[in-house]
């Protein structure tokens, strides 16, 4: 009986040191694979605008509190360091907007696509707020849509897409679809067949020339095409269209 006893305690050590091997496997692997924000995005740290708060980053426009437009949220995208979007917030902070990219687990927003609700609590405002969402992080900006359209005003989508479990087609809620001719690691397939997915509505916008790697500051992303676009001219358009689109859905 006993040694029944050892065996077994022998067996369920072994799986847990197999379990924990490929968990740190798995960390160690994500870590190498993440992409960092560059020099240009974390030297903003040092404005005073920016903020490190606990749980997210928060940009905030030199405008008093009455003169805020509305509250931008960012989700990353995939295993791409939030502070990588930091030029974006900042820019969309000078056109007046609140701005906040939340911390992700491992990088990671599908794995908390409503981490725009903790920050919510935290800046209660009668100002309307906006979720936009590069490649996975659009993907889980659109999940938290199909499950709340009434907790903001509209998606922005940046070269990202719904998938087949976020049908958004029936709702009345403003979205902002923006891709770039030069993008290699969006699935373009993929993304035709998601507009069935947007309402009618859905307001698209194509950067010519631009990449997928240029919506943020992190480098060049493995497989994406060359931008003849400088990473300031590309996000200058975004801000642009953003600016445009949250102008027209007022």
């Amino acid at each position: 009986m006993k040694s029944n006893h050892r065996s077994w305690k022998k067996w369920l050590l072994g799986i847990g040191i197999v379990i924990l091997l490929i968990l740190s496997s798995a960390y160690i692997f994500l870590q190498l694979n993440t992409y960092e924000a560059l020099p240009e995005a974390t030297d903003l740290f040092q404005e005073e605008t920016v903020s490190q708060e606990e749980g997210w980053i928060k940009v905030t426009p030199s405008v008093s509190s009455d003169d805020i437009k509305g509250q931008i949220v960012i989700y990353q995208g995939g295993l791409v360091e939030e502070a990588a979007y930091l030029p974006l917030a900042m820019d969309l902070s000078e056109e007046g907007y609140q701005v906040f990219i939340p911390d992700m687990p491992l990088e990671l927003a599908i794995l908390n696509t409503n981490a725009i609700e903790e920050i919510k609590k935290e800046y209660v405002t009668d100002k309307d707020w906006w979720l936009a969402g590069h490649s996975l992080g659009g993907t889980s900006a659109t999940i938290y849509a199909k499950e709340n359209p009434d907790d903001i005003e509209g998606i922005i989508l940046l070269a990202g897409y719904p998938n087949e479990n976020s049908d958004l087609s029936d709702l009345n809620l403003p979205i902002l679809s923006i891709t770039s001719t030069n993008d290699k690691v969006i699935n373009d397939e993929n993304y035709e067949k998601s507009k069935s997915l947007l309402p009618e509505k859905t307001s698209y916008k194509e950067i010519e020339g631009g990449n997928h790697s240029n919506f943020g500051y992190y480098g060049l992303q493995d497989g994406d095409g060359r931008s003849i676009l400088s990473r300031t001219e590309q996000q200058d358009l975004v801000v642009h269209y953003i600016k445009t689109f949250i102008d027209h859905s007022r």
